[in-house]
């Protein structure tokens, strides 16, 4: 049985002094009131989004002393791009580094080398020592003399070490359980039933099969008491919180009804507000046989009021259900009062 988890919807107003605090009255939000979920309960002005298009959270840690062990968690987390660019220069200063000794013992014990300048001396030592690293050994240098062939022997040895752990990181980065979401660039207030609702859809970008994938939804809304200003969070009803099967788009509803928060707030103004929204979705991947999670944020700038989403699928004349990912984030325009 899934545990419950969170998309949490960070609101913060500009509203009135008094507006705010019927807000903050109003039994039938007291009654959805949650705790503190992790996100803090104070509130700073001029707070950067609490958390990033990417998932990360805006919070930087200071003062911490460095861990070997860490390095692991850190060379896992990083993009791809990153991890490769690391690899590659990490592998090649390292070989570097071994052609500078070799040309500090001296390039006439490199037999097969021609001596030369020092640039020339440390271009045949870098083949050299890439050669040692690798394990490869084409043979026309070889080292000579008890000095030279020892650094060798230990670059070999410090090759097939470097190597083993770049292997298992690239498996642990295959291996590791992941889902790639992709969320619509805008979240909407758009026509629900007889009113308006909340909304934004997301879809699966991998071929995999996702499984019991559910989301629940809170909002906090900043306050002050005394001096500071205060977060509270409101628990967020969705149309629908849970599905069984992931196999095309989901439509992310919240209706605002008269115990929405969004039922608060003048809709039409909401450009002078300052709110965010945080997605967290969770689901069982049936290819990893593990649960997955995904995050996302929105800002007020990336909420568009009276737009719906235009039909993300259609029929083609086999009967086959397309769901063109290009046309994935388009809607239209809709009066709204």
């Amino acid at each position: 049985m899934l545990r419950p988890y969170t998309i949490y919807f960070v609101l913060i107003t500009n509203t009135s002094t008094m507006k705010l605090n019927e807000f903050l009255s109003s039994d039938e939000l007291r009654q959805d009131e949650i705790q503190d979920p992790g996100l803090g309960s104070k509130y700073q002005e001029g707070s950067k989004r609490l958390m990033n298009k990417d998932g990360s959270f805006n919070v930087v840690k200071t003062g911490i002393r460095g861990n070997l062990r860490d390095t692991y968690q850190t060379l896992i987390a990083m993009s791809w791009a990153r991890f490769l660019v690391l690899s590659l220069v990490f592998i090649f200063l390292l070989n570097l580094a071994f052609a500078l000794v070799y040309v500090a013992i001296g390039v006439e014990y490199l037999e097969g080398d021609r001596e030369g300048g020092f640039l020339q001396n440390l271009s045949q030592a870098f083949f050299f020592s890439f050669q040692t690293f690798t394990t490869v050994g084409y043979g026309h240098i070889s080292p000579v003399g008890k000095l030279i062939n020892f650094v060798a022997v230990f670059e070999a040895s410090t090759g097939l070490m470097v190597f083993a752990i770049i292997t298992g990181l690239l498996y642990g980065r295959f291996s590791r359980p992941s889902m790639r979401l992709l969320y619509s660039d805008k979240a909407l207030i758009g026509p629900y039933k007889d009113g308006w609702a909340f909304m934004f859809r997301i879809v699966n970008l991998r071929k995999n099969l996702l499984l019991e994938t559910s989301a629940t939804v809170a909002m906090t809304v900043h306050h002050k008491e005394g001096d500071e200003y205060k977060r509270r969070y409101y628990r967020l009803d969705l149309e629908i919180s849970k599905i069984d099967f992931f196999a095309a788009n989901w439509t992310l509803v919240h209706p605002i009804d008269k115990s929405s928060p969004f039922n608060q707030l003048d809709l039409n103004n909401l450009n002078n507000s300052d709110f965010e929204i945080i997605v967290q979705i969770k689901a069982f991947d049936n290819s990893f046989g593990q649960h997955v999670h995904s995050r996302n944020s929105y800002k007020q700038d990336e909420l568009v009021v009276g737009a719906k989403f235009k039909p993300a699928t259609r029929l083609d004349k086999d009967g086959e259900v397309i769901l063109p990912i290009d046309e994935f984030h388009d809607y239209e325009l809709v009066p709204f009062p």
